[in-house]
């Protein structure tokens, strides 16, 4: 193969990161923009396992060398994005909102973004389009694997010197990352950040690497190989295969093009040959690098959209600003013969140590700053604490109860809890005053936390309803009368029952009667059940919109909805739960409603962290519902 640089390679990464940042200026415009990820990781997996196969042949590859090559390619371009993006976030940014940028930015330098994100949120929610450096996640799982893959590869050359060997080893640890990405495929954020989920994509493309360029001599038959390898990325950015991990068409097209280098002579070759998608590909790093902090902070200031007239301009600026950065910072450090910018490990190192020193001093100083001054009033700084402030886990307490899995609070190893907060996210957001409750009162609880519905006849999904039962069992386990206390989605229309039989919920029927098996179900095995009844809720990022509402529009906004809507909506749930539990149907809307109106906020702070989760705040003001059940 020749060692000439491959334009369709560079056209594909042209295309990566087009696809990337029309998606992150509009997800509508292009749905599945963001595999384009995908294709990054493929190609790393076979520029990386090119170079390194080719100075271990040589004798020449060393440790030291391959990081170094990574850390001048890499780490210029990002710790001066890294400054720029903190300078603009510590002038825009509420206080909460920049500590959390912060907390972002450390990871980011750590190369553990992944995890952070991970851990702190998700990708694809729109309040997640307000953290500029969520794209760094991408970056993160690629630095994990420049750690790990050349380790792994020194370690089959130095046992096996036959390459079938490194074939054999990367095949396989392809195919184990697969099936995990394909077993835990309905944990969308688990397989999108993790790097054990994301090998087989720079599996992929190491493999291509190892295997002997495709030689196709029919011309129409080659037509047709790169025709099919064109089609598979096309369509899966079009469309994704439910039952399979979404970039799989597009990562089997991609390895096709690279299992055969483009023949010039054929006319499909002219795709890869367009010389303003080649530049693209050519400054894609820096494009990657810059597109989304600027979007971001736009998105963050322009709270209604951004209009066509804003897009074209950051596109221009986002474009000008990547091409500048390309020149001048990434390019002196890897042009080792350029006069005045000659690049040298002790200028390297001076670079990295400076940047990477005011970075981490600064952020320090955030993070652990208690009154951190601000620029905006006290009370949109109170709105924006609560922002994804709704109770999570610690994983340290996150253990393994019977067939399932539950956050221990106070609870000793096989020993048997006294309270449980059973059900989905609308249950464990009641975890701030749950948790407070039993360690004033010395008591021992679990939080049986999960994605879905505690129902054991039917559930959002079957595999909901095997999760469902699972905690269920586990609960009739303890042989214990302990308090389970259930909470739920109110709202939620449409249920599954392990035939497999839909039911469409309008007027809570179906629910009451899930609701009313799983009462039942707990009581015969000699459980105190009480049930969470329904919230109103804001049905918008109430916390994230109107902090940023009052800071950038001086406007007031809407902290209240009528009792009457509530009411409308849940009173005949609520007579009949009255009824039939008395007080042991918990109402924690009475905690924030009137005679007249449901409140979303008051002086002291949002009482919801996101569109319909309580925060910490708002969670805390359910205290006594808890202290009056003791």
């Amino acid at each position: 193969m020749s060692e000439a640089r491959r334009t369709d390679i560079d056209t594909l990464r042209g295309i990566s990161v087009i696809s990337v940042l029309i998606y992150h200026i509009d997800s509508a415009i292009f749905p599945n923009g963001y595999l384009g990820v995908d294709l990054f990781f493929v190609i790393s997996g076979y520029v990386i396992t090119r170079s390194i196969i080719k100075e271990l042949k040589n004798g020449n590859f060393n440790f030291f060398d391959f990081y170094s090559k990574r850390a001048r390619r890499i780490l210029p371009a990002l710790l001066f994005v890294l400054l720029i993006s903190l300078i603009f976030a510590g002038f825009f940014f509420l206080t909460a909102d920049l500590k959390r940028f912060v907390e972002s930015l450390i990871s980011s330098l750590g190369f553990v973004s992944n995890f952070y994100f991970w851990i702190t949120g998700g990708y694809f929610s729109s309040n997640d389009q307000l953290k500029p450096l969520l794209h760094l996640w991408s970056l993160s799982v690629e630095e994990q694997f420049y750690i790990f893959f050349p380790i792994f590869l020194f370690l089959i050359y130095r046992i096996f010197k036959n390459k079938n060997f490194y074939l054999i080893g990367i095949i396989l640890a392809s195919l184990i990352s697969y099936s995990l990405n394909y077993y835990f495929l309905s944990h969308t954020d688990t397989v999108f950040f993790l790097f054990p989920t994301r090998i087989w994509q720079f599996g992929i493309g190491a493999a291509m690497a190892l295997c002997p360029n495709l030689k196709i001599k029919n011309l129409w038959f080659e037509s047709f190989y790169y025709f099919l390898a064109i089609f598979l990325i096309t369509y899966n950015f079009l469309a994704t295969l439910k039952f399979l991990p979404d970039g799989t068409l597009m990562c089997i097209g991609l390895s096709l093009i690279l299992l055969k280098p483009i023949n010039e002579k054929n006319f499909l070759s002219k795709i890869f040959q367009f010389r303003p998608i080649i530049f693209i590909g050519l400054i894609s790093y820096s494009l990657y690098l810059w597109h989304w902090p600027i979007i971001s902070f736009l998105k963050y200031i322009y709270i209604d959209g951004l209009t066509i007239q804003i897009i074209i301009l950051a596109t221009i600026f986002i474009s000008a600003i990547s091409f500048l950065s390309w020149k001048f910072v990434e390019q002196p450090f890897l042009n080792k013969r350029s006069g005045i910018y000659k690049y040298d490990y002790l200028r390297l190192f001076k670079f990295i140590t400076l940047k990477y020193s005011v970075l981490v001093f600064v952020s320090l100083i955030i993070v652990f700053s208690k009154n951190l001054p601000s620029r905006y009033d006290k009370f949109p700084n109170l709105l924006a604490q609560s922002i994804r402030s709704s109770y999570d886990c610690p994983p340290f307490k996150y253990k393994k109860f019977y067939e399932t899995y539950g956050c221990y609070i106070n609870l000793k190893k096989d020993s048997s809890p006294d309270n449980i907060l059973l059900g989905n996210s609308h249950a464990y957001m009641y975890g701030w005053p749950f948790i407070e409750h039993l360690n004033k009162i010395n008591k021992s609880g679990l939080i049986l936390q999960f994605s879905c519905q505690p129902f054991i006849d039917k559930n959002s999904s079957q595999k909901c309803l095997k999760k469902a039962k699972r905690r269920f069992n586990s609960i009739l386990k303890t042989n214990k009368k302990e308090k389970v206390f259930i909470g739920l989605t109110w709202n939620s229309k449409r249920l599954i029952n392990e035939k497999g039989e839909i039911f469409t919920d309008t007027d809570f029927k179906i629910i009451k009667k899930s609701i009313d098996n799983l009462i039942n179900q707990l009581k015969i095995n000699n459980k105190d059940v009480y049930l969470l009844g329904p919230l109103q809720t804001p049905n918008y990022d109430f916390a994230s919109k109107n902090s940023r509402q009052i800071i950038f529009k001086g406007k007031k906004y809407n902290y209240k909805e009528p009792l009457e809507e509530f009411e409308n909506n849940y009173r005949t749930i609520i007579n009949y739960y009255e009824k039939k539990l008395g007080n042991k149907f918990i109402q924690p809307h009475k905690k924030f409603c009137d005679a007249n109106y449901c409140y979303f906020s008051d002086k002291g702070g949002a009482f919801f962290a996101d569109r319909s989760h309580l925060s910490k705040y708002g969670s805390m003001k359910m205290l006594t519902i808890f202290e009056k059940i003791d």
